[in-house]
């Protein structure tokens, strides 16, 4: 089968949605699928908008003889008005809503008309959450197109899982501080200015902070992390890493004790699969997907947005507590094996696409 991918920028941009596309096209073309990528270049929101008029975008898609595109519901402003004029099966395949993100209301309004005239023009969706596909519904009043539920996986690493003595060599027989990681690009959505108030609240012996993700993407917002840093007087216990390896991501998973990432909205967070391959208990938030990996209390917990006490409560009892931070990093693991896989999880999409491939395009929902 021919299929295409639609995106904005570059396939291998280090977030977890170009991770999971990338994952995607992989596993398709290794199973014989022809895959051809199309991107669209990265632009502010009111100028993607012109792209649902251009010619050029058009006999792109026209030129590619697909059977089935992907659209990656990132790129939605170039789309709306746009799969009006296609000849094909088209499905979405949603990582972030734009009208759940936090936006200023006259912005919003924007965003969630056009965000759902999109949602209206395709024939199918790929959810890579149930969480995901609830906030679909809603935009949507619930008259949702065919769909397929598709949880991103955290087996990308090669390296075994931790044996049970790693583990407690790891938590019980390590002295000093508690070695957090957060994993994820420096954008305020990601929450370390919570992190690190709640690190303000804690004596600066009691624990070791390792950031790994990109600084560029927000320079605003990395500028007044930095100045927080310097504030709070954390120097010595906060490192800015920056982007890293998947050889260098899996040793600063294995070298830590607790993953923590309280963020503003996570749709879905492979992060939090992702620590757990390596015994890590995980800290998230309320706020979107996070409640779908995370049982509180069990393998690692959930706080409300922009709760620093909480967070600060949480990591003080982890260090004081190691029998505790054992127990959750079993339970970890534990939760890791009962994940599906990024295999388990292109299947199912591949499954779901030659479903749709075949079926006779309906009409347009408009």
């Amino acid at each position: 089968m021919r299929i295409g991918l639609l995106i904005v920028g570059d396939l291998n941009s280090l977030s977890g949605g170009y991770l999971y596309n990338r994952k995607l096209v992989a596993y398709l073309q290794r199973h014989g699928e022809h895959v051809a990528i199309i991107s669209l270049p990265p632009r502010p929101y009111w100028r993607q908008l012109t792209a649902n008029f251009s010619r050029k975008l058009l006999e792109q898609i026209a030129a590619a003889e697909l059977d089935i595109l992907i659209q990656d519901e990132m790129a939605h402003p170039s789309l709306f008005y746009l799969n009006r004029r296609l000849g094909i099966p088209v499905v979405t395949l949603i990582h972030l809503l734009t009208s759940f993100d936090s936006y200023p209301w006259y912005s919003n309004w924007l965003y969630r008309r056009v965000e759902t005239q999109y949602l209206r023009s395709v024939q199918g969706l790929i959810a890579n959450s149930l969480t995901t596909l609830e906030q679909t519904r809603t935009l949507l009043a619930n008259r949702l197109p065919p769909y397929c539920v598709a949880v991103p996986a955290g087996d990308r690493f090669a390296e075994e899982r931790p044996a049970d003595a790693d583990i407690i060599r790891r938590v019980l027989r390590q002295p000093g501080p508690l070695k957090i990681a957060l994993v994820g690009n420096v954008i305020r959505r990601k929450g370390l200015h919570v992190l690190l108030r709640a690190l303000a609240e804690l004596p600066t012996e009691d624990f070791q902070v390792t950031v790994a993700g990109r600084l560029d993407m927000e320079p605003r917002y990395v500028r007044e992390v930095q100045a927080l840093i310097d504030t709070l007087q954390l120097q010595d216990r906060v490192h800015l890493l920056g982007p890293q390896s998947e050889p260098e991501l899996a040793e600063l998973y294995r070298s830590h004790q607790v993953m923590a990432l309280p963020s503003a909205y996570e749709s879905y967070g492979i992060v939090y699969v992702e620590a757990q391959q390596f015994g890590l208990p995980v800290i998230g938030t309320t706020a979107g997907a996070a409640k779908e990996i995370i049982r509180p209390g069990w393998n690692g917990f959930l706080i409300d947005p922009d709760d620093s006490k909480r967070l600060a409560e949480l990591l003080q009892t982890l260090h004081r507590n190691r029998g505790l931070l054992l127990e959750l990093s079993r339970n970890a693991l534990t939760a890791f094996a009962g994940h599906p896989g990024w295999d388990d999880s292109c299947r199912t999409i591949r499954e779901y696409l030659y479903a749709r491939a075949e079926q006779t395009l309906p009409p347009a929902q408009w």
